[in-house]
């Protein structure tokens, strides 16, 4: 019985040793990526190894290869797309002159992705809330996630609502 156990225990050191070489899917949730909760915002998401929360900021991460943020918009009367153009055309001008807006779903939810255009710098995404989240006593229709253009999209699609099932 012990020479079974221990054949049984060499397959499957075997098995999971090549768990860590196999390369991370981009646009999948990855059990080989770092999770991030944030519960003051309901959310968890992948992100890439070696980011770090920045400091002075809890909602934001940061590493050597770019970062993710998140912040939250009141959006009442606001369609999801009208939401989403809301933040695509601020003053900063951080997605370029003419950005794309990308609908998707997100844990279920509507949402929709700012790419930028020439001369942004960066992209976001903009998710319905499945109820609005209460941040520091105040209601929240819309969770808005800001990052690189080509980090946005695995972390926007490893994001699950905490409390739901996504």
């Amino acid at each position: 019985m012990s020479r079974t156990r221990g054949l049984l225990a060499l397959l499957l050191l075997l098995a999971l040793g090549g768990c860590g070489t196999a390369a991370p899917s981009k646009h999948a949730k990855s059990p080989h990526l770092p999770v991030w909760t944030v519960a003051s915002f309901g959310v968890t998401l992948q992100h890439p190894a070696g980011w770090h929360v920045a400091a002075g900021y809890l909602e934001r991460l940061q590493g050597k290869t770019g970062y993710v943020s998140l912040s939250a918009l009141q959006g009442s009367g606001l369609t999801p797309r009208a939401a989403a153009e809301s933040q695509a055309h601020q003053a900063l001008n951080s997605f370029g002159g003419a950005p794309t807006l990308k609908a998707l779903k997100v844990g279920g939810q509507p949402a929709y992705v700012i790419l930028p255009s020439s001369g942004g710098t960066e992209a976001a995404a903009i998710v319905l809330y499945p109820r609005p989240q209460e941040i520091s006593g105040v209601p929240y229709r819309y969770l808005i996630v800001t990052s690189t253009a080509k980090d946005i999209m695995p972390i926007v699609q490893s994001l699950r609502f905490l409390g739901k099932k996504n």
